[in-house]
């Protein structure tokens, strides 16, 4: 019987354990142990010419659930004024927050982002200012001066050059500040303004910390709990700094119409951000295609498909044999992602080898390989061209 009561205990034991990790850890945290990111929309908003709330600062936080890796967390500021197809057309997302609610403005950054989002954070102006004042304002070496009148909002902004301590009035204005700069410049700055306000958190005890948070969730409209900001507040403060991991979202001009989103160099920087590996678009290839076949013309006719198709053939030519038993690639760049990217360019189902350049003789290819090639393209038997 006692081996009875021995699997009983255990038994309760495992329930308990799992009762605590359950109860005793917030969504978020649970979210992270899954090995899943977490993803937080970021509003700014003021009243508007109209009196209705405008979004004048909207950004994208992500937190990975490796705190050691290399990317811990991202900050990606999305321009309000950039297009985003919704219900059949494309408007800003300034517009589509002011007529459409958070809800329309969640949907269109998950869908530009490829992301989920879980949380959101709305802050108004008044708050900001407030909680810029609670640190006691924010240290910041100001390289211009900043001087902009806009008699219709009431804004009147002078800021001098230097080491400045910004009350939160001031912070407000240097965030705001737009004049003849684009908006990716004002994005620019506000990630320095972000940065400083960071360094300046991070000196808080945490005591402090949970004062501060306190504050801004009672000036903010969110589905954080406390315990959940608490968190996510902690956990950031003991990440490193990193400048390079606060950008924008990249735009590309779309005519008359305004900024679009550029999904192909957005979908890079995500990648490499969320899974630690490095993108490639067929542009960035620099290839050289062989035959290693008989029939003739086939290398010349493979690049003009590959041309068409964004790649970029350095050179064509003949393979050192003419009975190569199946297409290969020569992987001279020793980037795995730029072979995903070559193939991607071939028609599917195609069997290729890859082959390291240590396992290949490229001295005894008769075309000479230009300089700076990434791969070459050895055509064999049985390949075939795709429409």
């Amino acid at each position: 019987m006692r081996w009875l009561w021995s699997i009983v205990g255990a038994v309760l034991v495992g329930v308990a354990v799992g009762l605590y990790f359950l109860y005793s850890t917030t969504p978020i945290e649970r979210t992270l142990n899954r090995g899943e990111w977490v993803h937080v929309l970021l509003v700014g908003v003021d009243e508007g010419r109209e009196g209705e709330p405008e979004a004048d600062a909207i950004a994208l936080l992500g937190i990975s659930p490796n705190k050691e890796g290399s990317v811990p967390y991202f900050f990606l500021s999305l321009p309000p004024d950039l297009l985003a197809y919704y219900e059949g057309s494309w408007r800003s997302l300034k517009e589509i927050y002011r007529d459409e609610g958070l809800k329309a403005l969640e949907a269109v950054v998950e869908a530009i982002g490829e992301v989920e989002i879980h949380y959101y954070v709305i802050l108004n102006f008044q708050g900001f200012k407030k909680l810029v004042d609670a640190m006691g304002g924010v240290e910041l070496m100001v390289e211009r001066p900043i001087i902009y009148e806009d008699q219709s909002q009431d804004l009147h902004i002078r800021i001098e050059p230097g080491e400045q301590l910004l009350s939160g009035e001031e912070a407000l204005k240097y965030v705001r500040y737009r004049g003849s700069e684009s908006e990716y410049d004002r994005i620019a700055r506000q990630h320095k303004f972000l940065l400083a306000l960071a360094e300046k958190l991070r000196e808080k005890g945490l005591r402090a910390l949970r004062g501060l948070l306190e504050l801004a969730l009672n000036r903010v409209d969110t589905n954080l709990t406390l315990w959940e900001g608490l968190y996510l507040a902690r956990r950031l403060r003991d990440l490193p700094l990193a400048r390079n991991l606060f950008r924008a979202v990249p735009g590309k001009a779309s005519g008359v119409e305004g900024l679009r989103p550029d999904f192909v160099a957005l979908r890079k920087l995500l990648t490499h951000w969320e899974e630690g590996e490095r993108f490639y678009t067929r542009e960035e290839l620099q290839v050289v295609v062989l035959n290693g076949t008989g029939e003739r013309f086939l290398a010349h006719r493979t690049r003009a498909l590959l041309t068409a198709r964004g790649v970029e053939v350095l050179r064509v030519g003949w393979a050192d044999k003419t009975d190569y038993p199946e297409t290969t690639i020569v992987n001279l760049s020793g980037d795995a992602n730029k072979v995903v990217a070559l193939k991607d360019a071939l028609l599917p189902g195609i069997p290729i080898r890859v082959v390291a350049p240590e396992d290949f003789s490229v001295d005894n290819l008769p075309t000479p390989i230009p300089e700076g090639t990434d791969l070459i393209l050895i055509l064999g038997r049985g390949f075939v061209l795709g429409d």
